[in-house]
């Protein structure tokens, strides 16, 4: 068995028993409205997918703006690639101090060999 269907039959029996304690019926008063015999254990799984539908609208806009703004970073960067391969410029060495070494056995040198 997959481990995705592992996970799917573990959360599908946690459901069930979550759904078993809460099956308490409710009454809901919104503004003038009053919706009588509501089970509980609907009434919070309608919440819970109404947040994740206000959340999934709210960011997408977000989400698809980023996916263009890398698509045009890896299309530039490619371009810049392939500029500097055209090119064919010199790598710069690293940066430092030269040290001149001298072939005498100079005792007070930098390095002592």
């Amino acid at each position: 068995m997959s481990a995705v269907i592992i996970i799917l039959l573990i959360l599908a029996i946690l459901l069930v028993i979550f759904t078993l304690q809460n099956s308490f019926e409710i009454s809901i008063s919104v503004f003038f409205w009053e919706i009588a015999d509501v089970p509980l254990v609907l009434l919070i799984l309608c919440c819970i997918l109404l947040g994740y539908i206000l959340a999934a609208v709210y960011f997408y806009p977000r989400i698809w703006k980023l996916k263009r703004e890398y698509k045009q970073a890896v299309k530039s960067s490619k371009k810049l690639e392939e500029k500097l391969e055209s090119q064919e410029l010199e790598k710069p060495g690293p940066e430092g101090i030269e040290l001149e070494i001298d072939d005498e056995d100079n005792d007070n040198g930098f390095f002592k060999e």
